[in-house]
Order: C-alpha cells, then structure tokens, then sequence
C-alpha cells in the first residue's frame, strides 16, 4: 500500500479512537463547568500539551511552509508577535483570570467584562468575541478539506463536511474533557510530523548546514533579513497578532481550564519551546526555494504556498515518513479546530443561553445546550467554509474587530479606575463598527477587507476609533468607582495572597522569578532557566538572522528542541492522561 492509502488507513484508527475517547470522558462532564472547561482541573503537563494543540494550527504549519517559501525569514514576524502576544498575556493575567474564574464562575472574556460594566456589555462583547472562534473553526474545516483534496482527491465540499463531522462526533460526548484528551495526542503528532517534514526538506538539498548556507549564497539577501518587512504590515501584525491576545476569548477560555492559578501560568510558559515547531515551517519553506532554484526540486507552477506541505511530503519522503508528516498535519488542523470550536461554544452557551436566554438553567439543562451550541458553531464553520470563499481575510477581519472592540473595554477594565460603563459600550460597539466599515471599504475597493487602505488597515482605524471613545465618554459620565474592584489588577492579586479559593501550595510564597513561579527544587529551577534560555534565543537568532552563525544557529536549535519537545510532551502529557483515566474508573 502507498503513502495516501495508508494515511487513510490511519485517519480512520485515530478517528475512532478519538470518539472512543470522548465516550469514555463523558462519565466525566456532569456539570457545565466540566462540559466546558474540563472542570477546571486540567493538570499541568496535559494543560500544557493540549494549549499546544490549539495554538499550532494548519496556518502554523502548510501556511508558514508557503510563506517562508514566497517571502523567506522576515514572514517569521507573524509568529513572533502572536507568542510574544501569548506569552505577556499569560505572564500579566493568566493567574488573575483562573482565580476570577473560580470565584465568580467565569467562562467567557464577557463574565470580566461585565463584573465591571454590568450586563449591557453581555451581548456587544459576545458578539465580537464570537466572530474569530467561528470563522477560525471554518477555516480549519477549509484547511483540513484542502489537504483531503490534494492527498485523497476528495471534493473541498466532501473534505469540509468530513473535516466538521470529525471534530462534531468527538467533541459532543464530553466536550472540554474530549478536547484536552485529543489535543495532546494531536500535539505529539503534530508535532512529530513537523520535525520530519522539515527534515525532509533540508534533507532533498542535503544536510541542515549546507542548506543553511546556501539560504546567503543562493536566496536573494532580504530572504534571509528578518527586517525586510513593511512598516505598516508590521504595524497590523503588532496589532491584530500581538495585542490582540491580550483580549483574545480564546486565551481566556484557556486561562480557566487550569486546576489551579499557578497550573494555568506555568503550564502555559512551559510549552514557550514550542515556539519553533513555527520556525521550522518556515526554513522548510525557504530549503525548498533552495532546492527549486537549483534545480533539485521541480515545483509545480500555479501550486498554492498552502498546498507545498502536502505535495512535498508525497513526492519526497518514504511511506512511513509520508504518512507521519500527513496525518500530523491533519492532526495539527483538527486539535486547533476543535479548541476554537469549544471556545464558541463557551460564548454561545454562557454568554447566550445562560446569561440571556434561561438564567437559571440546571446544569443537564446547560450541557444540553453546550451540545446545541456545538451542532452551530459546527454548521457556522461549514457555511464559512463552503461560501465564503476569502476565508483567510475574513479571519484577519475578525482579529481586527476583535481587538477594536474589546481592547480599551477589556484593559480599562483591568487598569483603569475612572472607565464607566457608557465608556466601554462605545468603545466596543464604535471600535468594532469602525474597523468593519473601513474593512468593506477596503473590500469594495481592493477585493480583501484584510487590505491596507491609505496605508491602514482595520485594526488601526477601530483601535483609533475605539481607545479615544472609552477615554471620552468616561471622562465625561459619572464614575463608578464602586464596580472597580471586581477586576481591578492589583485588587485581584492581593485578593489571591489571603483566599482560601487557592491551595497553600499553589500560592505565591517567595519574591523573585522563581519564586513567583514557585520553583522550590533544583531540577524545577534548571527546567525554567531552560525553557527561557531557549525563548530568548528565538528573538535574537531572528532578530540576527542575517548574520550566517546565527542563521546556522537557528536551524539546529529548531531541530534539537522540537525533538526534546516531543518526548517530554509524549511522557508527561501521557501521565497525566492516564491520572485522568484511573479518576474516571472511580467515577464510574
């Protein structure tokens, strides 16, 4: 059997095996915190893992190859801002949020919001916050369609139905359990087949060294220049890839998962490593413009960027390395798609039929729902994907909404005494309509409402529209200076010292870095000079990427990392998997 057939084979296994694992779990959602947040309880190493699973997606991976292919190193820029954005989130409000959440029983970014502003805030900021998890779950059916297209030669509408079915029938049974259960196995093979995909393409023009040398003598010089880059590109990717996580529903959902405040941060953090499995797209992508250039590798005119993972994993790799590299990026695609599609339905179910429709659901009442809510976000991310043919600009739109209405209302909340609920509603529905209206017109006048328009895209005009709207109104309506503790900063923090919400261990008990991240033993504090040491070396080695040691650098770091990842996300992930297995025995 070849390659395709084979992979096929495989795809069906993992298929059933991830239903299966779902069905087991189900003893495990009894109640509408377990159905939609895991319970809360997400271990450290399985929290970790599975945040991986989410955050690299088919982008992350097919996209990344054709950009680096089309644009070399400076497209890396993309990725840099959406882990640097990822990371401050986590180290600012990652701990806050999972003690709010446990204290207040928050799901969703509009739970914060409106323990500030009230509930006139409830449906502007659901709104805004639904549009990235539907159009992104959509996007990830599109993707998944795309490879099934290129690999098995299935029709894009059969791949998308295929694609929805998938994630539909093993996220119902149990939902956050089903997620986190799946993602870290996805993460491993994602992960796997990233390394063997890029293996494979330095390998097509020879060992890791030599391709990394030929990137000076071969590409053109601003290939390998990681500041070749646009300003106002730049200041877009800032924006809608860097500040937005700052106010991204997606992390928020994350930071509640956690079992405990401590869990939630350093769970997180530790996967930072897994920042390369985004490099190395990216020097496969410009090893195979190497190998193309001189004539080692023979690309098809008129095939997509997207479409450059598949079809050099099945004309250069052997049968089994063809198949790891393929079912990962499958795997890669459905563990992103199905966290962007519990995150819609936390929106949907919390801050939809909880908060506006039934308010005093019973729990059996809420999971039904949450099932409900799934079957839509799957049929919203069907539609976008069969119908909306510019799928990714659409996803560029919905990041720029995002942080246009819910930057100032979101911060302010957190910082800022003197905001008022009047203030925040302008600023989210001005912010959000202004970055849509200038993104139609940038539809209607260059066919992409992700275009820049007099060098600005939608995220600039709804952030210039939006920040001035919450300082104005506020200003100019009556404080409310009672409503500010429930989430301000520094209150939260001092609340998290004294709370019997937080176990003694999980509290912070030593100043310092290691003390805030309560490394006590030798072994926890070398892991942690580690993980930060390998994070730091991602900025500088792209920063200095021009440099030819500093390129070779990045390339076998890349290498040595995300084969190190692999075995630490395959053992203690896998640990406290099978923890979870033996706690759902006692339930059952």
């Amino acid at each position: 059997m070849g390659t395709v057939t084979i992979s096929m084979i495989v795809l069906i296994i993992l298929v059933i095996a991830f239903i299966g694992a779902g069905i087991w779990f189900k003893r495990l959602a009894t109640s509408a915190d377990d159905f939609l947040l895991a319970g809360r309880k997400a271990p450290f190493w399985l929290l970790a893992t599975a945040y991986l699973g989410g955050y690299v997606g088919g982008a992350s991976v097919s996209g990344y190859v054709g950009i680096g292919f089309t644009s070399g190193i400076s497209g890396m820029w993309a990725s840099l801002f959406v882990v640097s954005g990822c990371a401050l989130f986590i180290v600012l409000f990652s701990r806050r949020l999972n003690y709010f959440g446990r204290k207040t029983g928050a799901v969703t970014i509009a739970d914060f919001v409106c323990a500030r502003y009230g509930e006139s805030l409830r449906l502007p900021v659901a709104i805004v916050g639904f549009m990235r998890p539907g159009f992104l779950t959509g996007m990830q059916f599109l993707a998944i369609a795309v490879v099934m297209n290129i690999v098995f030669g299935t029709s894009i509408k059969i791949g998308v139905i295929a694609s929805a079915a998938i994630i539909l029938f093993y996220l119902i049974t149990a939902g956050q359990y089903s997620a986190l259960i799946t993602q870290w196995f996805q993460s491993v093979l994602q992960s796997a087949g990233i390394i063997l995909f890029s293996l494979a393409a330095f390998k097509a023009i020879g060992d890791p060294t030599t391709v990394t040398n030929a990137f000076y003598e071969i590409l053109p010089e601003n290939f390998v220049n990681f500041w070749a880059i646009n300003p106002s590109v730049f200041t877009v990717y800032l924006l809608t890839l860097g500040l937005f996580y700052l106010v991204d529903p997606w992390i928020y959902m994350w930071s509640y998962i956690g079992e405990s405040p401590k869990v939630s941060s350093n769970g997180m953090l530790a996967v930072l490593g897994g920042s390369y499995y985004n490099v190395l797209p990216f020097l496969a992508g410009m090893a195979i413009l190497v190998g193309a250039t001189t004539g080692k590798i023979s690309v098809p005119e008129g095939l997509t960027g997207d479409a450059l993972y598949s079809w050099f994993a099945i004309h250069f790799t052997g049968t089994a390395m063809g198949v790891v590299i393929l079912v990962g990026l499958l795997m890669t695609i459905i563990s992103c798609g199905s966290s962007f599609a519990m995150n819609g339905v936390t929106i949907l179910t919390r801050d939809i039929y909880q908060k506006c429709i039934n308010k005093k659901a019973t729990d059996k009442q809420t999971i039904l729902a949450s099932r409900i809510s799934l079957v839509v976000v799957v049929v919203i991310g069907i539609v976008s994907a069969l119908w909306l043919p510019i799928l990714v600009p659409l996803w560029v739109l919905a990041q720029a909404i995002g942080i246009s209405g819910l930057f100032a209302t979101t911060i302010s909340a957190w910082f800022w005494r003197r905001s008022t609920t009047k203030g925040a509603l302008a600023s989210t529905i001005c912010g959000g309509l202004a970055a849509f209206s200038w993104a139609m017109m940038a539809w209607v006048t260059t066919g992409s409402p992700g275009s820049l328009v007099y060098g600005l895209h939608a995220a600039h005009i709804g952030l210039l529209v939006s920040i001035p709207m919450m300082i104005i109104v506020s200003l100019a309506t009556k404080p409310e200076y009672e409503l500010t503790e429930a989430t301000s900063y520094k209150v939260l923090g001092e609340e998290m010292k004294t709370t019997n919400l937080i176990r003694e261990e999980d509290k912070q008990t030593r100043e310092g870095i290691f003390g805030w991240l309560g490394a006590e033993t030798s072994g926890w504090k070398s892991f942690w000079v580690v993980v930060f040491t390998i994070f730091a070396l991602h900025y500088i080695l792209s920063f200095f990427f021009s440099n030819q040691a500093m390129g070779l650098g990045m390339v076998w770091i890349a290498f040595v990392v995300g084969v190190v990842m692999i075995f630490m996300l395959t053992i203690l992930g896998g640990r406290d998997i099978i923890d979870m297995v033996k706690s759902s025995k006692t339930i059952r």
